[in-house]
């Protein structure tokens, strides 16, 4: 194999990462205990590799509670983790239910929880999310370098020369 065709190669798993990287979406969440996070999950189409982040004041915190159960009954003994920053970053590492909730005084009881669901890699999670101009126009890009990436135009010599 020639070393220009090892750099196109190259260069298009490059572009393929790039585009799996760009294709990360960012939430954020103003987290409060007059909001209203009961459905925040089924309006926001979370996927692996997205994060969201809680901004908050005192007295509030962004608990991660194990389990459906300690989430429904408000219950901080087991937390996975405890942020009261003011700016928690949480990336989905894999698919599932992730649970939060404010552990202040009965905040977790007045609704200041919520339960986020993220879809799996390449997935079509079933709510979308309304995109900016920005997002738009990275996904145009992130669909030319996977094409590219396929081997559709150029790239098609070089994987055809495998």
């Amino acid at each position: 194999m020639s070393a220009l065709l090892v750099k196109a190669l190259a260069a298009l798993v490059a572009m393929a990462a790039v585009a799996e990287l760009a294709a990360a979406k960012n939430y954020t969440i103003q987290w409060s205990v007059s909001g209203n996070y009961g459905d925040w999950s089924s309006n926001n189409a979370v996927s692996v590799g997205d994060t969201v982040v809680f901004t908050y004041g005192p007295p509030h915190t962004v608990n991660e509670l194990p389990s459906e159960a300690d989430y429904k009954a408000c219950s901080f003994d087991n937390s996975a983790s405890s942020d009261q920053s003011g700016n928690t970053a949480v990336t989905f590492d894999k698919a599932g239910t992730r649970y939060f909730a404010c552990a202040a005084g009965s905040h977790c009881s007045q609704g200041q929880k919520v339960a986020i669901t993220a879809a799996a890699p390449g997935a079509s999670p079933a709510p979308k999310p309304k995109e900016n101009s920005a997002a738009a126009s990275m996904a145009g890009a992130t669909g030319l370098a996977v094409k590219l990436a396929l081997g559709l135009g150029v790239g098609g010599a070089v994987l055809a020369a495998f």
